[in-house]
């Protein structure tokens, strides 16, 4: 069960960093689709607070800790250990048969953060028919 649930929050981790890197497009073309821009925004910007808070407290993703609880409960299998890596270090070993420094990664995610949040607010101004540039009296 404990290995079911590590697995779980595991999938979980790896949707939700899906869908947030997938819908980035989504506030470059904002006037095209208005509601999905919107609702990825606030899921975007979510994203992000949960994510750099869990940073600052735990030193990790706070779904990385809860899956490794899961999988070091004592009652979970021992052929199952428990990794000390970043989910998203595991993750490109499973996927791309690389291993990501944590270094490395935390530089790609500072720069998809400025990315969502440039997009955000180009996505913000276009709603409000604000032109960069250009002064409005």
């Amino acid at each position: 069960m404990w290995y079911a649930l590590g697995s779980a929050v595991d999938v979980i981790h790896a949707l939700s960093m899906v869908a947030w890197i997938v819908g980035l497009p989504l506030l470059f073309v904002a006037r095209r689709y208005p509601r999905l821009t919107r609702a990825y925004s606030a899921y975007a910007i979510v994203f992000i607070v949960v994510s750099q808070l869990s940073q600052y407290v735990l030193g990790e993703c706070f779904l990385t800790t809860t899956a490794r609880w899961f999988w070091e409960h004592p009652s979970a299998s021992a052929a199952q250990s428990a990794s000390r890596e970043w989910f998203t270090v595991r993750m490109a070993k499973a996927i791309f048969d690389m291993s990501p420094s944590e270094r490395s990664i935390v530089i790609v995610s500072e720069v998809l953060i400025l990315l969502t949040a440039a997009g955000v607010l180009l996505s913000l101004l276009s709603r409000r028919g604000v032109r960069l540039g250009s002064e409005h009296r």
